[in-house]
């Protein structure tokens, strides 16, 4: 496990889901709403920190690969993407 990666993303959860208090087992699909979720997920504000922070490029079906995560198996996915694309 990264231990960074899932780090940067539990900063990131408490930015975007401020009402949860995040752990391992918290899921990426709280980032965005959850009353209204976006049809897309790519280029949303949400897609685009992460990819900021990790500094990568997330397209569609990986973001929704990711939103059905726990933030423990999406902080791996991240990795993974940032490996292949350096």
């Amino acid at each position: 496990m990264n231990s960074e990666a899932l780090n940067k993303l539990f900063l990131l959860y408490k930015k975007y889901a401020p009402n949860s208090k995040p752990d391992a087992n918290s899921q990426m699909c709280l980032l965005w709403s959850t009353k209204n979720p976006p049809d897309v997920l790519e280029n949303t504000k949400q897609s685009e920190a992460i990819e900021k922070e990790f500094e990568i490029i997330i397209n569609e079906v990986e973001a929704v690969e990711m939103y059905d995560m726990s933030l423990l198996d999406a902080s791996k996915y991240i990795q993974e993407l940032v490996e292949t694309q350096q």
